[in-house]
């Protein structure tokens, strides 16, 4: 009988384990947010009495999704480039637009080990605050009179899915015109 009461624990335990497990990795996979999308929109997105304040929920977001790879400064590491340079793209033509598909589609480059993940799961509120978040900080300074991102500017970029292969292949055009050479040409 003793046998019996401690092959019925073991097999509850082992099944209540594999149970849990099975939770937290859908929960993980599902990237569960736990945030409410109407009260996030309520509160950051522009009204016409105010201008839209991204501040807060761009340092909450950049901590949530960006901080992992590209560190707390922005310094980046290894295989992760570090942010200090955004500002420059962004002032590029054509640079503004990148940087929305940058982040909307993700980007894989023989140049970083890593990829970018696409971080087009990000409310355009959300979006717009972190872009603005990094254009501010690590050493980011945007040219005076520029805009910077509202929502609408990445609504307005959703568009069709490129490729992370295909927003690499734009990258080299801003970077050239950021630091004012001559545009690459294709194949």
């Amino acid at each position: 009988m003793r046998h019996l009461v401690a092959n019925i624990a073991t097999y509850a335990i082992a099944a209540l384990l594999i149970l849990g497990s099975a939770l937290f990795a859908w929960m993980r996979s599902a990237q569960l947010v736990l945030s409410d999308e109407q009260y996030t929109l309520a509160r950051y997105e522009p009204a016409p009495a105010h201008d839209f304040e991204w501040r807060e929920v761009g340092e909450h977001s950049y901590a949530s999704n960006c901080q992992n790879c590209h560190g707390r400064d922005g310094q980046g590491w290894d295989q992760y480039p570090g942010l200090s340079d955004t500002a420059r793209l962004f002032a590029a033509p054509g640079g503004r637009e990148y940087l929305v598909e940058l982040h909307l589609h993700g980007l894989t480059s023989p140049r970083w080990g890593a990829p970018m993940p696409s971080m087009g799961h990000l409310q355009d509120v959300e979006l717009a605050a972190v872009l603005n978040h990094v254009l501010t900080h690590f050493g980011n300074t945007p040219p005076a009179g520029t805009r910077l991102y509202v929502p609408e500017d990445i609504a307005r970029l959703r568009g069709p899915k490129r490729t992370p292969w295909e927003v690499n292949a734009l990258r080299p055009a801003v970077q050239a015109r950021a630091s004012g050479e001559a545009a690459p040409r294709g194949p």
